[in-house]
């Protein structure tokens, strides 16, 4: 199972969870949207990243009852739709649960293991100085596709992810802590990234 926890190379701004086999951590590092538009994302018009959505919704959203883990399994589809990757339905609804699951412990080790507890008001407030305060053009177009706002497209839809960095944040400290005495190698993000990991993976 390959999960990026933080992917700054997500489908159109932000907005995808990266699962690649090959890939289990990404640099966690706060970028501005523009930033995260520079990187080589293939353009799709709003029709269509709207033909993907409805072959998605067609062939693979009603083989999965979990809201969470069809989420999961949409990004991964217009992920690898938009970088014209072969499909194999099964294998995709196989990762998203996979991920699903692994996502539930992220945040529940972060909780019982570190006491990292977040408000709803400390996510919004994240989402409205970021994402919300610099729009870009691709993220406006899937927010389109997706028949909602470019708000309710951070606010609701992408929730998780922002979700995700703010609790990252309050981790930081707590994990270089834990760590920095008996690590022989940097404690940079990645090297973070790749202890806490291997923490919540212990816990499956």
């Amino acid at each position: 199972m390959g999960i990026s926890i933080f992917s700054i190379l997500v489908v159109i701004a932000l907005v995808f969870t990266n699962m690649r086999d090959d890939d289990l951590s990404e640099p966690i590092e706060k970028v501005t949207n523009s930033q995260v538009e520079t990187k080589a994302v293939p353009e799709m018009t709003v029709g269509e990243l709207k033909g993907i959505l409805t072959d998605f919704q067609r062939d693979v959203a009603p083989q999965i009852k979990n809201d969470f883990e069809r989420k999961l399994a949409e990004r991964l589809y217009v992920e690898m739709k938009l970088f014209d990757e072969s499909i194999d339905i099964n294998r995709l609804i196989t990762r998203a649960t996979e991920q699903a699951d692994f996502e539930r412990a992220w945040l529940t080790h972060a909780k019982d293991e570190y006491g990292v507890v977040i408000t709803d008001e400390e996510v919004d407030g994240w989402i409205e100085r970021g994402p919300d305060a610099e729009v870009v053009e691709s993220q406006r177009r899937y927010a389109e596709a997706k028949e909602m706002s470019v708000y309710e497209l951070n606010h609701n839809y992408d929730r998780d992810q922002y979700m995700k960095w703010v609790v990252w944040e309050r981790l930081i400290p707590l994990i270089t802590e834990r760590y920095e005495e008996s690590s022989e190698q940097v404690l940079d993000n990645n090297r973070l990234i790749e202890l806490y990991e291997k923490e919540v993976k212990d816990t499956l």
